[in-house]
């Protein structure tokens, strides 16, 4: 058994080309990462975030106007402080439902933050996770996101309701979705600047 193991594995070296050989070894450290606990979370956020892909914006049959209960929706600051809604759709609003356990949430987390450096002035961004703030905090701080725009609620409206999270939105300042997107996407492209573009026009 072992003559012949040693034998395949001599096989496989004379017959693999060096690259080949390379790209099977990255393979075969994260099938190994991904079985380990420990760094599982943050390969499988590694993998997504690799793959994912810019967001479309929604038709415009597809589009909708918000209703009076997410109007009056209340949130709460990194602070505790009520925030409603409405006083932050006074600009276009980039709204991201996530969460610190979430592999596919952390993976869009870098292309958050690229997105609002560059807009942050112009686009009011919200971050909603239901999770406590300590949980958050720390887990922001951890990875140096300390500068998005953090916000917990303890309901979401129907108008942004989903089954599974990250869940975004972007809500123009006439309180009309114009992008609706399930799961990670890559959201500093050049769909998202046109996007943004065009809302602060409006």
């Amino acid at each position: 058994m072992a003559i012949n193991l040693k034998g395949r594995i001599s096989r496989y070296f004379k017959t693999k080309k060096p690259l080949s050989i390379f790209f099977d070894a990255v393979f075969v450290v994260f099938v190994v990462l991904l079985l380990i606990p420990g760094t599982r979370k943050e390969v499988s956020s590694f993998i997504i975030r690799m793959t994912a892909l810019p967001p479309s914006s929604l038709d415009e049959a597809d589009q909708y106007m918000l209703g009076e209960q997410t109007i009056g929706w209340q949130l709460y600051d990194i602070e505790g402080n009520a925030v409603s809604f409405a006083t932050l759709n006074e600009k276009p609003v980039f709204i991201n439902f996530w969460a610190t356990w979430c592999p596919p949430c952390i993976a869009e987390l870098p292309a958050i933050q690229a997105l609002h450096e560059d807009f942050k002035n112009e686009v009011n961004f919200v971050l909603v996770s239901n999770e406590s703030i300590e949980t958050v905090i720390s887990f922001t701080n951890e990875k140096g996101y300390r500068n998005l725009p953090l916000y917990f609620a303890t309901f979401t409206p129907t108008d942004f309701a989903s089954q599974s999270i990250p869940a975004t939105f972007v809500v123009s300042r006439e309180g009309k979705v114009v992008l609706r997107k399930k799961g990670a996407a890559r959201w500093n492209s050049t769909k998202m600047e046109k996007l943004f573009g065009q809302l602060i026009k409006e």
